[in-house]
């Protein structure tokens, strides 16, 4: 059993909670392609929901970002 960021106790490994992400990002794309009728319309929302993610957590990763470039610099 492993837990989530968020705490919550799962009986999936961190693997296979990964390889669902991945297939849930990649039904938004499809169904986005579907909706627009165009892979540039998809890769855009793509790009905007992108955006959309970087704003909701833009501290902690700039926390995460600092810390990988002190680490590379110690």
């Amino acid at each position: 059993m492993s837990k989530t960021p968020q705490g919550v106790r799962t009986s999936m490994s961190r693997e296979e909670q990964l390889h669902i992400a991945r297939n849930v990002i990649l039904a938004g794309i499809e169904m986005a392609f579907l909706v627009s009728g165009s892979g540039l319309a998809a890769l855009h929302e793509t790009e905007t929901a992108m955006g959309a993610f970087l704003a909701a957590h833009n501290a902690p990763m700039a926390a995460e970002i600092a810390a990988i470039k002190t680490e590379g610099t110690a």
